[in-house]
């Protein structure tokens, strides 16, 4: 299954007073700026620290599915330079993960 909202994911900050809880939440949105899902702000039972932790994990979903279909797909003929291509990619969604 492929047909999930394709590109760059991004999560924004809401305000604290976003709802009756005064929780924190983080709302991910695609490039086109609409809104995928709302983090935190429904049950309000997480920090804020884990539950920013937790949109930028959602955050990062595309661009870790991307690096895993390239790792699927690797063969060791293609060489090591393409082995670094995936490698480099592999990082930059675990970071994104991490929100680093």
């Amino acid at each position: 299954m492929t047909n999930f909202t394709k590109g760059e994911w991004t999560i924004q900050s809401l305000p604290h007073d976003y709802d009756f809880r005064k929780g924190y939440a983080y709302c991910i949105r695609d490039k086109r700026n609409c809104a995928l899902a709302e983090v935190g702000h429904i049950d309000a039972i997480f920090d804020g620290e884990e539950t920013e932790a937790n949109a930028s994990l959602i955050a990062a979903a595309p661009d870790m599915y991307e690096a895993l279909q390239e790792a699927a797909m690797y063969h060791p003929t293609k060489g090591y330079e393409a082995w670094l291509k995936i490698q480099v990619k592999i990082n930059q969604a675990l970071a994104k993960a991490e929100n680093k």
